[in-house]
């Protein structure tokens, strides 16, 4: 059984080297990656470039391109893309590229079934399976339907629907509950990938608890994927922030006050009417979190979470050579989970530890750890940046005989004294609004978030 048509392939080749102006009838639906053959890859990307450039694709501006490939050597040399173009049918090529664009989906649903089987074989549960073949089809190459547009007048109607419905008290967005950051970013869309990121101890696991939290208290399902703490820690940190006692305190609780531990024992309570479910850390690849997610759905009233947190992206297992291919992997995986579930997904991110040799501190899109793919599926980008932490780690500055003045000592407490309990959310990527920097009140001993304008929250610390 074949899954290429070798001739397709050089069909549209051939018309394209001698019309460049096809590009404009196939590019729309042809990959280079939908070509069976390496060497007729390699000459549709570079004829591809080249024209997308301005510049000349044929057989005789291509032949210094190629004149070292060991592939188009063993088919002839430069004398192959004369043949190409002596046997192009140019008015056809869009029907040749539907035929290869038919092949590369044969051969897709080919290795999607082989690794099917093969998961089954080695036991994993079916609906893990079933999952596992929805996320293999995300990649299937679509048909070359005649139809690759849409009228500005279907847009603008769909446009005006969501509209009045928003307008009417029934949008889709979801709010965080965090007030400074729903006034930035306006909530999270169904399908939309939310990254909270940021240094080491910044407050991200925090921040994402305090989200989830106020999603499930108002009664909507959350599903928490905890990759890195048990179910009791993360339960123990929702209890702190009600209670406003240190979470490390319940590590030796003998040494608490009565008082102390009466106030946690009472947050526990609300905690417990929370609608959420905790997805345990053993569950580590996407097509396992995603049966998870959707098995855990089941217990909330509208049969699926309104919210899904990854506590964090980079303990996701995914495939690929390298720890880059593995996580382009799971960044793609995330963002395609968020679109079948149709719920925002928001994501915590490491970030580079060459952040703490800057002398600027406050994370850029560039700072996300292992791959550039998470900031490109990501349709929020919200950083979580302490100051007061870096200075205190930093110290007060020392003079040019490497001492530390009382003045450099004065000027360091005061600056920290600036910045206690402030968190900067730094919005650095907003697919659907604006980009901003709000501050505030966070508390990292319990994990609690205020309103800075409602300073008074913070009597007792």
């Amino acid at each position: 059984m074949t899954f290429h048509n070798v001739e397709a392939e050089q069909a549209v080749l051939g018309a394209l080297l001698v019309e460049n102006r096809v590009l404009d009838q196939v590019g729309d639906v042809l990959q280079p990656e939908f070509f069976a053959d390496p060497v007729h890859r390699r000459i549709f990307e570079i004829a591809t470039s080249r024209i997308r450039k301005g510049h000349l694709a044929s057989p005789i501006t291509m032949k210094l391109d190629l004149e070292t490939d060991e592939g188009l050597r063993a088919l002839g040399g430069p004398a192959y893309l004369m043949r190409l173009a002596g046997a192009a049918m140019v008015p056809a090529a869009r029907e040749y590229a539907k035929l290869i664009v038919e092949a590369a989906a044969r051969r897709t649903l080919h290795q999607i079934a082989a690794e099917a089987d093969s998961r089954l074989q080695t036991g994993e549960d079916s609906q893990t399976v079933k999952l596992a073949i929805l996320h293999s089809l995300q990649g299937l190459p679509e048909g070359a339907s005649d139809e690759s547009s849409y009228s500005l007048a279907k847009a603008m109607v769909e446009a005006t629907e969501q509209a009045v419905a928003a307008y009417q008290g029934h949008s889709a967005f979801l709010k965080t509950g965090v007030g400074v950051l729903d006034g930035i970013i306006r909530g999270l869309a169904p399908g939309d990938l939310c990254l909270i990121a940021g240094a080491t101890s910044m407050g991200k696991t925090s921040l994402a608890l305090e989200i989830a939290s106020n999603v499930a208290y108002r009664g909507d399902g959350v599903a928490f994927v905890s990759l890195e703490m048990t179910r009791q820690e993360l339960a123990t940190r929702m209890a702190s922030a009600i209670s406003r006692v240190p979470y490390t305190d319940l590590r030796d609780p003998a040494t608490m006050t009565e008082d102390s531990f009466r106030k946690w024992i009472e947050a526990t309570t609300k905690v417990s009417q929370g609608t959420m479910r905790i997805i345990p850390r053993h569950i580590r690849d996407i097509p396992a979190i995603h049966a998870a997610v959707s098995r855990a759905g089941l217990d909330f009233k509208s049969g699926k979470p309104a919210l899904v947190v990854i506590d964090y992206a980079q303990l996701v297992r995914g495939q690929g050579k390298g720890r880059y291919e593995q996580m382009t992997e799971v960044s793609i995986g995330l963002k395609q989970m968020a679109g079948m579930l149709e719920v925002p997904v928001v994501a915590l991110c490491q970030l580079s530890r060459d952040i703490g040799g800057r002398e600027d501190k406050r994370p850029q899109l560039s700072d996300i750890k292992e791959t550039g793919q998470f900031e490109n599926d990501a349709d929020q980008v919200v950083f979580c940046h302490r100051e007061g932490y870096w200075l205190q780690r930093q110290g007060p500055r020392l003079d040019k005989n490497g001492q530390v003045t009382d003045q450099a000592k004065t000027e360091w407490q005061a600056d920290i004294s600036a910045v206690q309990n402030v968190m900067e959310l730094i919005v650095r990527k907003n697919r659907h609004g604006r980009l901003a920097t709000a501050e505030i009140g966070f508390h990292d001993a319990t994990g609690r978030f205020w309103d800075l304008k409602k300073q008074h929250e913070i009597e007792g610390f």
